[in-house]
């Protein structure tokens, strides 16, 4: 049993029973794939029970942590599904899930973040990468006009329709979502 707590294997400890001679070296098998990112001990040093030996990390899954605007985050769920890329692999796609969505705000960012769990199998994926996300959601169809064809007055938005031979015509728009370089039209426009 007390083999068995300094994670000795049965292989090991047959081994042991079958040459009944102690030995000065002793390997110890990770109970999980892995890999090492720190090593606490040198050869030859005294450790004791309860010391700290080696970090081994786990790169199986990976959780990546995202930066979403507040004005996205009424959009995310759980369970939503991404994509995204890094430059290390440009052709690659990787894919996965919402798994968190922070409850937090970043104050001087005024942004929320969010928790992605990603399969690495390849361990193609490693600590501290930075990746580009894609989400894709189906808002619906709507009207939508570019960022750069709102006026913003403070207490209304204004956008210019073109009547032609010269003449534009103001029309005060009350204006959704962002996406990209677009804003929803909520009202003012057909």
């Amino acid at each position: 049993t007390r083999l068995r707590w300094w994670n000795m294997g049965d292989k090991q400890i047959a081994e042991l029973e079958q040459s009944r001679q102690p030995q000065e070296q002793l390997t110890l098998y990770s109970p999980f794939r892995g890999v090492v990112q720190d090593l606490g001990v040198d050869q030859g040093r005294k450790v004791m029970a309860g010391d700290h030996l080696v970090d081994v990390a786990d790169l199986s899954v990976v959780w990546v942590w995202a930066d979403f605007y507040q004005e996205e985050l009424a959009l995310l769920k759980t369970e939503l599904p991404v994509t995204f890329t890094t430059s290390a692999y440009p052709t690659d796609k990787f894919s996965g899930r919402i798994a968190v969505v922070d409850p937090y705000i970043n104050e001087a960012r005024r942004t929320g973040r969010v928790r992605l769990d990603i399969a690495n199998p390849d361990l193609k994926l490693r600590p501290d990468m930075y990746v580009n996300i894609e989400l894709a959601l189906d808002m619906g169809e709507g009207l939508t006009v570019p960022v750069t064809a709102v006026m913003p007055t403070g207490r209304h938005n204004i956008v210019f329709v073109d009547k032609g031979e010269g003449r534009l015509e103001p029309r005060f728009v009350e204006t959704g979502r962002k996406f990209g370089d677009d804003f929803t039209v909520l009202s003012g426009l057909k």
